[in-house]
């Protein structure tokens, strides 16, 4: 990909990332809910909101990563309300993994569907993967339901997978296929 793409929905512009977006990121990122199911470490610091911008900001920053991180801005105000994309992109088995985080604000209000929506689309479409897969705590409920309502089919459970706040989680490996 030469330019960052950019896709529309009816309420979301999804964007690359810019230098201006190290505060509004730190308001995502450094909230605990928001962030319990991740990785459970908060964003605290400036530098760490500009090596995130840096990581993804660009088209070169595809091919170095294997990831596309897109910005998730409100179309009616461009404001950033979170991150969503790809990763581990695996062109050879045309394969990627989605993701997304989204400011506690916007939970449940169908922005993460629009969201994902757009991203599988440009998954299947422009970036021609076979296969789209998410990896997600079990536990981590509102996820589950997510993924379900997209059309993911579960493929397995890796049991007592991940280590956060003090214990283990099982991780949920769904699956939704080009067809």
């Amino acid at each position: 990909m030469d330019t960052f793409p950019t896709l529309i929905t009816s309420r979301l512009v999804l964007t690359a990332l810019h230098p201006k977006d190290v505060e509004p990121l730190l308001s995502v990122f450094g909230d605990p809910l928001v962030t319990y199911y991740d990785t459970g470490e908060i964003m605290k610091t400036r530098t760490q909101a500009i090596h995130y911008i840096n990581a993804f900001k660009d088209s070169s920053s595809i091919a170095t990563t294997n990831a596309i991180r897109f910005a998730v801005r409100l179309k009616s105000t461009n404001q950033l309300i979170g991150t969503a994309g790809f990763q581990n992109w695996d062109r050879t088995s045309s394969k990627a993994e989605i993701g997304a985080v989204l400011a506690r604000e916007y939970w449940r209000g169908g922005y993460g569907i629009e969201a994902a929506k757009s991203i599988i689309d440009f998954g299947f479409n422009k970036m021609r993967l076979h296969k789209i897969y998410a990896q997600t705590i079990q536990d981590n409920e509102s996820a589950v339901k997510r993924l379900k309502q997209l059309g993911f089919k579960k493929e397995g459970c890796f049991r007592e997978h991940i280590f956060l706040h003090q214990k283990y989680f099982d991780v949920l490996v769904c699956s939704l296929f080009h067809k």
